[in-house]
């Protein structure tokens, strides 16, 4: 015998979770499942997914969240419950153009704002979307389950997962890039892979990183240096042709290499914790939605991370997939309703478009050696800097485009 629900989430990431979170008060039943178990959230530590490590209690995985992704989770009720102690605003970011003279500052006092946005590690924000999922007491989250079976039925989807049965209305796909119900849904997407992979992990700096955000576009790749609580520590994201050569690396060897990208600034790489890495590409789902089904975050869309937006669009995602359903509720409709999912798609696909458009313009432009292609490249980075109007609407785009109702 199946259970009867109203909304099934495949995947329990971050995603997922707040969409679930942004559901309080519907009067939906909502189901939550994931493949992997349950966070373990350690006294005194990060929560951590078993496999990684912690340097120093800090754990690889951070997110840049906008001004609009922390108002969504201040309005679920989920950012309070985040620790103030691992919030880290950054009030500027530095863009640099290694191999050049180019280079822009985006300030906060400048934009007329009090911060640019924040930084996280993704872990606290899934504790933070645990706790407030587990106090709600409409919604129940299966952890450490395979889904067994997908099949269309008459007025939804029939799931098999972990030895339940359940019959939903709405199934929604928040399962990443290789999402399973994207692929049951029949859903086209584009996507091209980069001649690059991605190195993540956290390093240790001689002088404090000031709350500012630094990357530096080069021939070698692009380096993102991200502050952390502890002024000394940055979360660091490398995308190179060559990550096998910088796996190999000792400790020393890479710490050295990020000084030579970095020219020094700040200061000198004092030590880096362990290295993951993956591979990088652009993908994106042609539909967002189909009846009784729909995608979001990763399952409808990856960007290149090299503007850190892509968990601000999967969050912008769930938020308004959230305000669709809600509406669904006021009209005296269900949530698989295909005209209410529709509006959902018209309300995200455009802004997920343009963003992955313009992180695609930045890759190529900034991957070039041609040097009229580095001419051109160093003097806008030149004129964008020297513009206050422009980079008071890029700062904008980047704070507010994603809470836009």
């Amino acid at each position: 015998m199946s259970e009867q629900v109203d909304i099934l989430i495949a995947g329990g990431g971050l995603v997922g979770l707040s969409l679930c979170a942004g559901l309080s008060e519907s009067g939906f039943k909502t189901v939550v499942i994931d493949r992997q178990g349950p966070p373990v959230f350690e006294p005194g530590q990060s929560g951590h997914r078993e496999g990684h490590r912690l340097f120093s209690g800090v754990s690889p995985g951070v997110s840049a969240v906008g001004i609009a992704t922390r108002d969504f989770l201040s309005r679920t009720g989920v950012w309070s419950r985040i620790p103030a102690s691992v919030i880290t605003p950054y009030r500027q970011i530095n863009v640099f153009d290694g191999e050049g003279t180019g280079a822009i500052t985006f300030n906060a006092e400048e934009a007329g704002v009090e911060q640019l946005g924040f930084i996280v590690e993704n872990n606290h924000i899934i504790k933070a979307l645990f706790d407030r999922i587990s106090e709600m007491g409409e919604s129940e989250l299966h952890n450490g389950v395979e889904i067994e079976l997908i099949e269309k039925s008459d007025d939804g989807y029939l799931v098999e997962a972990g030895g339940h049965h359940w019959q939903t209305n709405l199934l929604v796909g928040a399962d990443g890039s290789e999402s399973r119900v994207r692929k049951i849904g029949n859903f086209h997407t584009l996507k091209w892979a980069y001649a690059q992979s991605a190195v993540v992990s956290t390093i240790e700096i001689s002088q404090p990183h000031a709350d500012t955000a630094r990357q530096w576009f080069t021939d070698s790749g692009i380096l993102a240096f991200l502050p952390l609580p502890n002024e000394h520590y940055c979360s660091i994201v490398l995308s190179s042709e060559d990550t096998d050569a910088l796996m190999s690396m000792d400790e020393w060897e890479f710490c050295e290499h990020l000084g030579r990208l970095s020219e020094g600034m700040p200061g000198s790489i004092r030590g880096v914790d362990k290295r993951f890495t993956f591979s990088l590409r652009q993908q994106h789902s042609l539909r967002y939605v189909a009846p009784h089904i729909a995608l979001l975050g990763d399952a409808a869309h990856t960007i290149h991370p090299l503007a850190g937006q892509g968990a601000n669009i999967g969050f912008a995602d769930a938020r308004t997939l959230a305000q669709v359903i809600k509406q669904a509720r006021l009209e005296g409709r269900l949530p698989g309703d295909i005209d209410l999912l529709r509006r959902y798609q018209r309300m995200r696909q455009p802004d997920n478009m343009l963003t992955a458009t313009v992180m695609e313009a930045f890759v190529r432009g900034f991957g070039t050696t041609h040097p009229g292609m580095r001419w051109l490249r160093n003097s806008s980075m030149k004129l964008v800097n020297q513009s206050g109007f422009i980079k008071s609407l890029v700062v904008k785009m980047a704070t507010e485009r994603t809470g836009s109702e």
